[in-house]
């Protein structure tokens, strides 16, 4: 959700809309229209520590939605705008927009494919001041982005396989802060499947962000290439090259790449370890390893460790999907570009940050009940030299049950919590925590018409609130 402030919103939803009609040529189209309308009673509607103020909030809401599968083509879009009505504040009512939109074509014998995908939504203003985006308190910021690719792949069962690609973007926020335009390139080239012998890969990846109200920017590029054997008695001998640079708008360059022997060895046709010894060319050497078991379609685990520039540097992902139960479990390492959702007062949008972060999910479908359990982490951490800010960590943990009452009934409950840590070299130390409980009844009272009673209570370290709402939905 977010709201409309400037006309950009209005100029990237026509040029969205113009892209979807452009692409309906299609064999299936599903069309639906909603309306709701949303009363909502909170008792701190200004989330303030003291001189809380009850007040109710009505929210009037219409929406559309298109899902097109046509010929070497598909396209989905989905937008709704929300009205916020205050009953203390008239100057608080703000019109909200929503949008996802995604469309892909394929042309030319399926060899060249063009995608597109846009959106709008709402972010928190500032995680350090209230890291829930919620309309009804306002405390939030519009952020749109649109973003194309173009790219094109070779016939991948002849000896080679090439695939190319470029992309670009432009994202855009309400407070202009780390508005930017990016695009990139990757090439890709390996063995194709009539290569029995050898198998290699070589592949290129260059990025580029600029934003779009001064001169900062920055890029980065990533070089992988490996020779090797195919499988002989289960074992395959390859070497290994790799090397990558980060340069932001200071004009300081990290570099870090190695080389070296590996021996993969396979125990099943999609499962194997493999480890190997790098030469490094600006640190010291290392060993590596790297597994990946795949015994079915419903089970995958990889992991993979090296060494960068950072130090130490591991991957993980584990999904495993069973009759009733999926569980999914992922770590990851990177170096990424400024995110607006996170930022931290006296930020600068131009550095790298080395993002950790984890991700636990679990779903059990029961006949009439389900449970649906998350737990993620995240440490932020700037690679600049001269950063005057510290890591930004963020925890959290979801539980959330469903139980079907009857055929049209359900009642559901769930309980969020975060904790946020921004440390800072010159400050003490800031913690937050977010508390939030909510139970719902939700009843499908025909086809097209629906409506849900729900309960929260709020306690973070910043205010307590308790809101009781009630909303009715209508789909045509």
């Amino acid at each position: 959700m977010a709201k409309t402030s400037n006309s950009n919103s209005a100029c990237l939803f026509l040029l969205i809309s113009g892209l979807a009609v452009s692409g309906a040529t299609a064999s299936e189209v599903d069309l639906t229209a909603t309306a709701s309308s949303d009363l909502t009673y909170s008792d701190n509607i200004d989330l303030t520590s003291q001189g809380e103020r009850s007040g109710v909030v009505s929210i009037w809401s219409l929406g559309a939605a298109a899902v097109v599968n046509g010929n070497d083509g598909d396209l989905s879009f989905n937008y709704d705008a929300y009205q916020t009505l205050h009953s203390v504040d008239s100057s608080r009512n703000e019109l909200f927009n929503e949008l996802a939109l995604f469309a892909n074509k394929a042309l030319y014998r399926d060899n060249i494919n063009f995608s597109a995908d846009a959106s709008i939504t709402n972010i928190a203003q500032s995680i350090e001041d209230n890291a829930n985006a919620d309309i009804i308190s306002g405390d939030t910021i519009e952020t749109r982005s649109l973003n194309a690719q173009l790219s094109y792949q070779s016939n991948p069962r002849g000896w080679i396989d090439f695939y190319a690609s470029v992309d670009g973007g432009v994202t855009s926020n309400e407070d202009a802060i780390g508005d930017n335009n990016r695009f990139g390139t990757d090439i890709t080239l390996q063995n194709g499947t009539k290569a029995k012998n050898w198998f290699w890969l070589t592949d290129y990846s260059y990025n580029r962000s600029v934003a779009r109200d001064s001169d900062e920017q920055n890029y980065d590029y990533t070089i992988e290439q490996e020779v090797g054997l195919q499988p002989m008695k289960r074992v395959s001998p390859l070497i290994r090259v790799y090397y990558e640079g980060y340069t932001d708008d200071g004009g300081s360059t990290v570099e870090s790449g190695s080389w070296g022997p590996a021996m993969r060895y396979y125990w099943h046709k999609r499962s194997y370890f493999e480890v190997g010894y790098d030469f490094s060319f600006h640190d010291r050497d290392f060993w590596r390893g790297s597994f990946v078991f795949n015994p079915n379609s419903r089970t995958l685990v990889e992991f993979d460790y090296t060494r960068r520039f950072f130090g130490d540097a591991y991957d993980f992902s584990l999904s495993h999907q069973s009759k009733r139960m999926t569980n999914s479990i992922t770590y990851t390492e990177e170096v990424r570009n400024f995110e607006r959702r996170f930022l931290v007062d006296g930020q600068d949008i131009a550095e790298y940050e080395l993002v950790k972060e984890l991700s636990i999910n679990s779903i059990l479908s029961l006949r009439r009940t389900s449970f649906s359990f998350e737990v993620r982490a995240m440490d932020r951490h700037s690679l600049s030299e001269v950063s005057e800010i510290g890591d930004s960590k963020l925890y959290g943990a979801a539980l959330t049950a469903t139980h079907r009452l009857s055929k049209n009934t359900s009642l559901s409950g769930s309980f969020n919590y975060d904790k946020n840590i921004f440390e800072s070299p010159n400050e003490r130390d800031r913690n937050d925590y977010y508390r939030l409980y909510d139970i719902s009844l939700t009843n499908q009272f025909s086809q097209s018409l629906s409506w849900d009673l729900s309960f929260n209570h709020a306690n973070s370290s910043q205010y307590k609130e308790n809101r009781a709402s009630f909303v009715l939905d209508m789909v045509y």
